[in-house]
């Protein structure tokens, strides 16, 4: 991704759809929808559904539903960017940070890794 060009915008319009698709999937445990757009061509394989699972099992219960909050920051690198934002947590008042990074495969922006810090 060519991002020492764009606007923050413009990268907040590029990536902004992915990241609320898979926190939607997050939402609803729904781990094919998570995956969905991950840089991975087999992303079961590093991220299998058990490990999903696991961080479900272990997570959901305490912090409840995921929601994008205000951007931090936006860091460039010459083929990926990484968006940081305070993520709502449903069961807890302070905000988490959530980390994503984004690249390019034939022609398409994807998810290159993603997490969330409460």
């Amino acid at each position: 991704m060519e991002a020492k060009d764009l606007s923050d915008k413009e990268i907040l319009d590029i990536v902004m759809p992915l990241a609320e698709h898979t926190e939607n999937a997050w939402n609803e445990k729904n781990y094919n929808e998570f995956i969905r757009y991950f840089f991975d061509e087999n992303p079961s394989e590093d991220f299998p559904e058990g490990e999903f699972n696991r961080q479900i099992e272990e997570n959901f219960d305490l912090y409840g539903t995921h929601k994008i909050s205000d951007l931090v920051a936006i860091h460039r690198n010459p083929d990926h960017v990484i968006v940081l934002w305070k993520v709502e947590l449903e069961k807890r008042k302070e905000p988490g940070l959530l980390i994503y990074g984004f690249r390019e495969r034939e022609g398409q922006v994807l998810i290159e890794g993603c997490a969330y810090h409460a």
